[in-house]
């Protein structure tokens, strides 16, 4: 009879038949070997494949459907992987029949539990430094290449690179993380880097500081220009041609090309060429070519834009030919509508845009006068060459201040009278539609407003640990047994900023955040450390530091809401924040206007911007036309504005975006009251306190409050 006392097994060495191994009933996986990953067993086929099999199998016999076998207590996944070579005709070492090295383990059967247990529980991966080292052992004295080491192992050639760029970081950052003083992520960061003097810099200056992955990636992406990146690949011939250095890293598209000057030169170089083709297709004057040309660069200049032009020749001929093409494009859309016949309305689509965008092209164009002043700069921006066509530099400009233009001209400059206009998109005639703003875009400028009054708060971080503090004890203490605000997030979470566009929003504002918390002394934070041991770190920090870590803390807390009465203190702050919104946001083609109708931006553009003859202009142009615009307007107010249209375009703000005034809430003193005045009953009297806040279960009483302010008001 079998027993169930726990004894040092006793292993014995032999050999089985690949068709005479079965999973053991007492596999920890034998219920369930779909649970092996699928794409291990392969990856382990291919080392046994070329390997042999590194670790035998612990067998035992027993019964299976009836029969009696070998039984695999440990070593399910190697079993797998070796039936799976069976089945490869073209591993023709292994068949059903090959002999596989086994331990035989005698009929305990408690021992045999605890072995298939710490067979499938306790393996750990191994660790990547180890895997590294291991890697570095196969090159330098196995004399294996990454290709052959990832064919050996079954892995992507990538992942052998990756673990051997271990290798290129500095002996004693593998060090520090060796002894843990560093984790593992942040020394594959240094990785990122190929040259050892860079990465000790690099980990010299944050010495003392908690570091962060991406902390240290983001300061050795600035040292030097990767080959990989968009714009290394743009100077790469000319850089190599040269004779550039160049810090080679195992992965290739790594390498660093560390003379940043003649990258300069160089991209400068192409830049300039590009610019000059551009003149000399378009027939202007002059070009330039320029590493970066933001809106500050551009203000001084004047803009002349295409004005419509009569084709001749081949030019009218073409014309004639996408009109014709387009009217029965359309023809042929009606027509299917009607059958509804299959016909691929996404294609005819596409063709009539592309024929649209052509005979745009046609017939429009530059007049001679234009052409004899305007110029081209090629700049680059967004990982691409970027052309900014049309421009009139500072010096052939003409003074403009109270003098207009003609039409024809297509200078952008500021014009005085109103008029109105139509258009294909939406565009009519019928006077100003109400300036309105979407739901989803109201939310998305509050949003904008909440990183704003952060950027602010965390520019003053005197302000930002007052109010931080007063609203914690506030709130703590609860004297009112109302909140001071709904909208800061500072009880241990960041407010949520959901945005629906936010990488076309202004950036300036959560940019300034980001440099603030840069310049701040975070080491006390080391999550190496007890709680207790942070909290004494911290104390040792001097006032001003605290101060702006509670700014920039305040800055990440601030979270979208609706501004007034019903926030009355953080529009109170806010005001003092961020005094003046434009001077520190503006709206984006991206984030605002092009999600604003073309109608109400002509009628915005022709009423509060004071321009109804660029209104009259646009009016037939396409909406993404009247976007850009108004994105360049906002971005740099052209020089050819007058001094009132300057000043609109400087000074607007849409609904939902500027700072709201509290109400001014009239109170009566009780004095005041004449006898009958006070005669009311007591039941339903109430005193409305400006700075009560509502909850989710009060909207009934908030809605009536606000209703009889109206009332009143209105009265």
């Amino acid at each position: 009879m079998p027993t169930t006392k726990t004894i040092t097994p006793q292993l014995t060495d032999t050999q089985v038949a690949l068709k005479d191994l079965h999973l053991h009933p007492l596999n920890a996986r034998a219920a369930s070997p779909e649970t092996y990953a699928a794409d291990d067993i392969p990856v382990l086929a291919a080392s046994i494949a070329t390997l042999g099999l590194l670790n035998p199998l612990i067998v035992q016999r027993t019964e299976v459907d009836g029969k009696t076998v070998w039984g695999v207590l440990a070593g399910g996944r190697r079993l797998t992987a070796l039936r799976l070579l069976a089945e490869d005709k073209a591993a023709k070492a292994w068949t059903k029949t090959t002999k596989i090295a086994c331990r035989a383990l005698s009929e305990d059967i408690a021992a045999a539990t605890a072995i298939t247990v710490a067979e499938n529980v306790t393996q750990a991966p191994m660790d990547p430094l180890d895997e590294y080292e291991a890697f570095a052992r196969m090159i330098e004295a196995g004399g294996h290449s990454v290709e052959s080491i990832a064919k050996t192992f079954g892995v992507e050639a990538r992942r052998v690179a990756e673990r051997l760029r271990y290798g290129r970081v500095h002996p004693d950052i593998r060090r520090a993380a060796r002894e843990k003083h560093i984790t593992l992520d942040v020394m594959k960061a240094f990785a990122t880097h190929p040259d050892h003097a860079t990465q000790w810099a690099v980990f010299e200056a944050t010495e003392g500081q908690y570091r962060q992955a991406w902390t240290i990636r983001d300061r050795l992406e600035k040292a030097g220009l990767k080959l990989g990146s968009l714009l290394g690949r743009f100077v790469e011939a000319e850089y190599r041609a040269a004779d550039g250095a160049i810090t080679a890293d195992l992965i290739e598209e790594d390498s660093v090309l560390t003379d940043e000057a003649l990258v300069e030169r160089v991209l400068e170089a192409k830049l300039q060429l590009h610019a000059e083709e551009e003149r000399a297709r378009l027939g202007f004057v002059w070009a330039e070519g320029r590493r970066n040309c933001d809106y500050e660069a551009l203000r001084p200049y004047g803009r002349t834009y295409p004005s419509v032009i009569e084709p001749e020749g081949a030019a009218a001929e073409r014309c004639r030919v996408i009109a014709d093409r387009l009217l029965a494009i359309d023809e042929a859309r009606n027509a299917a509508e009607e059958m509804d016949d299959g016909t691929d309305f996404d294609a005819l689509q596409d063709e009539y845009a592309e024929l649209t965008e052509e005979h745009e092209a046609l017939t429009t164009g530059w007049t001679e006068e234009q052409r004899a002043k305007a110029g081209v700069i090629a700049h680059w921006r967004y990982d691409r060459v970027e052309v900014v066509y049309g421009l009139i530099r500072p010096e052939d400009m003409e003074a403009r201040a109270d003098e207009t233009t003609s039409g024809a001209s297509g200078v952008s400059a500021g014009l005085g009278q109103a008029g109105g206009g139509s258009g294909a998109d939406g565009a009519t005639d019928e006077g100003p539609a109400p300036f309105e703003v979407a739901a989803s875009l109201a939310a998305d400028l509050r949003t904008e407003r909440a990183i704003m009054i952060g950027a602010g708060l965390a520019a003053d971080p005197a302000l930002a640990q007052d109010l931080a503090l007063f609203k914690i004890v506030s709130e703590l203490w609860n004297a009112h047994g109302t909140r001071v605000s709904w909208s800061m997030g500072i009880s241990a979470t960041r407010g949520e900023r959901p945005h629906g566009k936010p990488d076309g929003m202004d950036q300036r504002p959560a940019e300034a955040i980001a440099g603030l918390r840069e310049g701040v002394d975070l080491t006390w934070m080391d999550g190496a450390r007890s709680v207790t041991e942070r909290f004494e770190r911290f104390r040792l920090l001097d006032a001003d530091m605290k101060a702006r870590i509670v700014g920039v803390a305040m800055a990440e807390a601030i979270a979208p809401a609706e501004l007034g009465d019903h926030e009355a203190l953080l529009t109170h702050v806010a005001g003092q924040v961020v005094p003046d919104m434009r001077a520190a946001w503006r709206p984006t083609g991206e984030a605002f206007f092009g999600r604003i109708k073309k109608a109400q931006l002509l009628d915005l553009l022709a009423g509060d911007l004071k321009q109804p003859e660029e209104a009259v202009r646009l009016a037939t142009a396409k909406k993404v036309e009247v976007v850009d615009y108004l994105d360049r307007l906002f971005a740099a107010p052209f020089a050819t504005l007058t001094p009132e249209q300057r000043k609109a375009v400087e000074t607007w703000c849409p609904p939902g975006m500027a700072i709201s005034a509290l109400r001014d809430r009239h109170r009566v003193e009780v004095t005041d009251y004449t006898n009958a005045e006070a005669e009311v009953d007591e039941d339903e009297a109430f005193d409305a306190d400006p700075d009560e806040e509502f909850g989710p279960d009060d909207e009934e009483y908030a809605s009536e409050d606000v209703e009889a302010v109206a009332e009143a008001e209105a009265a």
